[in-house]
């Protein structure tokens, strides 16, 4: 929820209470598209006049807009006004660092993108941050003032959300860059920071289905640049004491398995994660093969490669195996896919699920679901553009939406 301030005495400020209330109705109009002021009553808990004034605010604002729709034939007299956003109101700004460059997306409130970019890697990460940097401003310089709510980053590896330092990202060689601080040079706009495969799973929260079928306890696997793990629990992110917890993809598989970068041995990463599959195919051809990225090798096993079909059904044997301790350590009801997880599940299905039939009883997997996420490759960017309309909307991991925010009120 937004931020909500006291006075001394801890009674609610005015302005604060206004604020509260325009983002808990711009969070139904976002949830529920086309819906009525009555609607909007029924749902926050706000009294009818409350909900007027609100939304007379938010239309002067230009927010808020009426919207043309088809009569309800059930309905008796007078036809409730549909709302809608003006999705180009507010613009939120995504960026997703990984081995490959940056990819940046500018998404309007309808949460699409309007506008993308890309900034091509380099070993050199002040360079490289620079470079964004320039990217960021030349976008930010093209929006009217006050447009922007801000810029969402997804960051690898351990990372200090408050300063966007990277802590340690064992696969990019990066120990203690200041990520944060090279990025947001200069630039007037909040910057929010997270870790990728916390992203990705918020990506998959913001835009899953309301209601009783909800997705609120789940895991998100990425597969780019290594495997990463974002875990919600109860439709609430799960971070741990240092906000380093769920990094399942540093799990040992084998004790006495393949060196990991992060010093451990046999991690799960260094068994199922896109770079394992590339090295068991490069290993497969002897090195003599020409050099192939993971979405490679998935396009020649659905082309009939026998040599990628194989190492592929044998990624996703390990990848099973890491999904019977995701399964037994978590109890969720999905895991989500991305990346090249997600473009090859419908030839690795049977393999994956063979292994956990095999290792999981059947009650753990009963109603246990796995499919690729909605976002498919794009789901930490789109997760950070969700990390800055999280901070202006609110409501984000509530199960009803707004409806937690019923006890900030304002009458009249």
């Amino acid at each position: 929820m937004p931020e909500v301030t006291f006075t001394t005495g801890g009674a609610l400020k005015k302005s604060s209470l206004r604020q509260a209330n325009e983002r808990l109705v711009l969070n139904v109009v976002r949830q529920y598209p086309l819906v009525s002021r009555a609607d909007i009553v029924r749902i926050t808990g706000l009294s009818p006049s409350s909900v007027t004034f609100i939304v007379k605010r938010l239309e002067r604002q230009e927010m808020l807009c009426e919207a043309v729709t088809e009569p309800r034939l059930t309905v008796v007299g007078r036809q409730p006004i549909a709302l809608r956003l003006r999705p180009e109101a507010r613009l939120a700004v995504g960026v997703d660092v990984t081995l490959s460059g940056a990819r940046i997306a500018v998404a309007d409130m309808n949460d699409v993108i309007v506008m993308r970019k890309s900034v091509p890697w380099h070993a050199n990460y002040a360079l490289f941050f620079e470079r964004v940097n320039s990217a960021l401003r030349s976008i930010l310089e093209a929006m009217a003032a006050g447009q922007a709510l801000g810029v969402g980053v997804a960051l690898p590896g351990f990372i200090d959300e408050e300063s966007g330092r990277v802590l340690a990202a064992e696969n990019f060689n990066w120990l203690g860059v200041d990520a944060g601080a090279l990025l947001r040079r200069d630039l007037p706009v909040p910057f929010y920071f997270e870790n990728t495969a916390r992203l990705s799973a918020m990506a998959e929260m913001w835009s899953s289905e309301r209601g009783p079928n909800a997705l609120r306890h789940f895991v998100s696997i990425t597969a780019h640049g290594g495997l990463g793990t974002g875990v919600i629990n109860d439709g609430q992110l799960l971070r741990g004491a240092s906000s380093a917890g769920a990094e399942f993809g540093h799990i040992s598989l084998y004790p006495d398995g393949r060196r990991c970068i992060c010093g451990n041995t046999g991690c799960w990463e260094q068994y199922a994660s896109d770079l394992a599959l590339v090295r068991a195919y490069r290993d497969a051809r002897g090195h003599n093969g020409t050099e192939a990225d993971a979405e490679s090798i998935v396009k020649m096993a659905r082309a009939g490669d026998a040599v990628a079909l194989r190492v592929l059904n044998e990624t996703a044997r390990h990848v099973g195996l890491g999904f019977v301790n995701l399964v037994m350590a978590l109890n969720p009801q999905a895991i989500v896919l991305s990346d090249y997880l997600a473009e090859s599940w419908d030839l690795i299905e049977d393999t994956v699920w063979s292994v956990l039939r095999g290792r999981v009883a059947p009650y753990y997997l009963s109603g246990l679901r796995i499919f690729p996420s909605c976002h498919g490759a794009e789901s930490s960017l789109r997760g950070a553009v969700a990390l800055v309309f999280s901070r202006f909307f609110g409501g984000f991991g509530d199960e009803n939406g707004a409806q937690s925010a019923n006890s900030v009120q304002m009458r009249g």
